[in-house]
């Protein structure tokens, strides 16, 4: 089969078209410009989308047309019988590409047979699975996977051809059924062993459970009797408790007459008492009376002291020298104190000049024998002299009586400014006395007033009191008796209270009833209620433990019953056991079977993949082992210990991987429907030497059936340059 043309909206195509020559073709297009996708639809094309899958990486949600149309495919091909059309569609949302055609390519006429469900399986001869682990390589997908189908296809062309049986499949279902009959602690055989101990146990539970219902029933004839004796102590204790409680009334009664006789007799003592308001005022007097008598006393205290600083005062003020001059007297004196004014200087000047002058006047009129001229101006300078001396004294002296005048006036000034004060303190200090008198008077007359009218009050009922401590005597004595007389009057309440609660427990029958007399005390009433209430509690439950064991008994099968059951559990264990060895040993027998298979299937699988990675890696390796779950190794040549896969470089590795899946596609794949190999960067690891010797392999296997190699490199381009049966498009 060779596909012609490709149109397809589809993840990032849009009504893209893909036009395919036989032989081999070479797309080359840079990453993520839609070879991958076009691999997709092409299996999307053949055997249609999966609905079963789910989430974003499914291909109905990987692969929506980025243009938001529906999903839609067309594909042209060319078989051996003739030309066809495939179309795919989307009516539905839940069903991309869900419509599908094949018709006669040019004309409408359908292809019979072929359907949407089974286009792939027909045209190419082998289910999904197969072609996608052989034929369809993926990008990023070399590696080969066990599948069930891909293991049927191998089995039918190794054996029978008949391609409906898996050893995989096989052996899970075997194990299923092992499973379903003994898995740990799973299944039939567990169940039924869990049956045979349930019965085992029941067995034995009937025999405990008979044995628990006869001492339960002992204990409930036990529990009876004592409820029984309990009840008859109960009425005992009643016909007690009835007498007592009418003994009670009769020494309450008595009571209750005693404490009304004793209220009357200190009611009658104490009516001349005032009444409770009005002691209560009385003794609030008497209590503030001694507060007041202290307050007096302080007082007094007070005034004495007022006096002695009075006292003191005025001691001070007489013994000062101004004493008793009044202020303005002792302001005009330091007035009167006026420093002498300085006095003429005619008279000294004059005396000093006439010495002076009498010299001149004789030096005038000398006579013959006249005096020498330096006397007469000695002279005159002698009187010049004097007459300043003269004036000098006198100011010294006018000085000095200045002076003295004014330390006068100033010690009379310090001397007033001493007076003054303490004249102020005197006279204050005395009007501080008298006041403190007149509050003393006042106190003690206020305190008299208060005791004479306190006297007047209590005297009415205590004649004999004089003063206050009496009438405090008085009053506590007449507060005491008042406070006897209510609480006598509160016994005698209460004790008619607690009378009259006596008498109406009581009937008149039992008033009248003769008095009951008690051999031995009793419990009492509650003491006996609880122990009857708890004794009846355990009588009703333990009755409800011998209905229940009764019941359980009754529930339980009959012991033949469970001995038959137990017979038939075992018998069916024995079933089950050997069905389970014999599909054991079913199991080893096809594992047994499996391990030929694969000795037959390997080999010939690995020589085959040998010989195509050999002539990749351009002889390096002559030897490919493979398990029947393609646990891959190679051997290199002359070199006999193999090199698993895990161990082989990652460009190798993909060398092994494609030489198994050609090797795969040899030996799986219809050689009558040529199958088309789709290769998708498959060979990005190879070096440019063994990518060359890949490239011839698949040139070679072009003849034989159509090869679609998508690449991103220009090394696959450069390479197949102008060689036959090889087409290049670029995407």
């Amino acid at each position: 089969m060779d596909i012609l043309h490709l149109t397809g909206v589809f993840g990032r195509l849009d009504r893209s078209r893909l036009d395919l020559s036989p032989g081999l073709n070479l797309l080359y297009a840079p990453n993520e410009s839609g070879k991958s996708t076009w691999g997709a639809f092409i299996r999307a094309m053949l055997y249609g989308l999966s609905t079963r899958e789910r989430g974003p990486m499914a291909d109905k949600n990987r692969y929506a047309p980025w243009n938001g149309a529906p999903l839609w495919g067309r594909m042209e091909l060319r078989t051996g019988d003739g030309d066809y059309t495939l179309l795919r569609e989307t009516r539905r949302a839940a069903a991309p590409m869900g419509e599908f055609s094949c018709v006669y390519t040019g004309t409408a006429t359908p292809v019979p047979g072929i359907t949407g469900q089974n286009a792939g399986d027909v045209l190419l001869g082998v289910p999904r699975e197969v072609f996608e682990r052989s034929a369809f390589i993926g990008q990023n997908a070399l590696t080969v996977e066990q599948d069930a189908e891909l293991e049927r296809r191998i089995a039918a062309l190794i054996t029978t051809g008949e391609e409906d049986t898996s050893y995989t499949e096989s052996y899970d279902r075997l194990k299923r059924q092992l499973n379903r009959r003994r898995h740990n602690k799973t299944g039939l055989i567990p169940a039924l062993e869990r049956d045979i101990d349930q019965l085992r146990a029941a067995l034995r539970e009937v025999d405990a459970l008979n044995d628990q219902a006869q001492q339960s029933r002992r204990e409930v004839d036990a529990l009876e009797r004592r409820a029984a004796e309990l009840q008859q102590q109960a009425a005992q204790s009643q016909a007690q408790a009835r007498q007592e409680r009418l003994n009670a009334y009769r020494s309450a009664e008595q009571a209750a007459l005693a404490a009304q006789s004793r209220a009357d007799a200190l009611a009658a003592d104490t009516a001349t008492l005032p009444d409770s308001a009005s002691l209560t005022l009385l003794e609030g007097q008497a209590a503030a009376l001694p507060g007041e008598l202290s307050a007096l006393t302080e007082k007094r205290r007070a005034a004495e002291d007022a006096e002695a600083v009075s006292a003191r005062a005025q001691e001070a003020l007489t013994q000062h020298p101004l004493y008793p001059a009044a202020e303005p007297e002792l302001r005009q004196r330091a007035a009167a104190i006026v420093p002498e004014k300085a006095p003429s200087l005619f008279l000294p000047i004059f005396s000093g000049l006439l010495i002076p002058l009498c010299v001149t006047l004789a030096f005038l009129l000398r006579s013959k024998g006249a005096l020498p001229f330096w006397l007469f101006i000695g002279m005159a300078a002698l009187g010049a002299v004097a007459t300043v001396f003269a004036v000098r004294v006198r100011q010294q002296a006018i000085r000095e009586r200045q002076r003295f005048a004014e330390a006068q006036r100033t010690a009379l000034e310090e001397q007033i400014a001493e007076y003054l004060p303490l004249r102020q303190q005197a006279a204050d200090a005395e009007d501080n006395a008298r006041r403190a008198r007149l509050a003393a008077e006042e106190s003690e007359n206020s305190c008299r007033r208060r005791l004479r009218e306190l006297l007047a009050q209590v005297c009415t009922f205590a004649p004999a009191v004089t003063d206050l401590s009496g009438v405090q005597l008085a009053l506590a004595d007449a507060r005491r008796r008042q406070t006897a007389l209510a609480d006598a009057r509160q016994q005698a309440r209460e004790a008619a209270l607690y009378r009259d609660a006596l008498r109406a427990q009581l009937t008149e029958q039992e008033l009248s009833a003769p008095a009951v007399s008690v051999s031995a005390p009793l419990p009492s009433g509650a003491e006996l209620s609880a122990e009857l209430a708890r004794v009846q509690t355990m009588l009703t439950q333990e009755r409800t433990r011998f209905d229940t064991l009764t019941g359980r008994i009754r529930a339980l099968d009959r012991s033949s019953d469970l001995e038959a059951q137990l017979a038939q559990k075992q018998e069916q264990l024995q079933t089950l056991q050997g069905e389970y060895d014999a599909i054991a040993l079913a199991m080893d027998a096809l594992s047994q079977a499996n391990t030929v298979l694969q000795n037959r299937f390997s080999p010939a699988l690995g020589a085959r993949a040998a010989e195509i990675f050999s002539h990749i890696t351009g002889g390096r390796y002559d030897r490919v082992l493979l398990s029947r779950d393609f646990s891959l190794s190679a051997e290199p040549a002359g070199d006999p210990v193999g090199r698993s896969v895990r161990l082989l470089s990652q460009g190798a590795a993909d060398q092994l991987y494609l030489a198994v899946r050609l090797a795969i596609c040899d030996m799986v794949l219809p050689a009558d429907r040529q199958v088309p190999l789709i290769l998708d960067d498959a060979l990005v690891t190879f070096d440019d030497e063994r990518l060359h010797a890949a490239l011839d392999y698949l040139l070679e296997e072009s003849q034989r059936r159509q090869i679609l190699l998508f690449t991103c490199q220009k090394r696959e381009m450069d390479y197949l340059q102008g060689k036959g049966n090889v087409i290049v498009t670029e995407l």
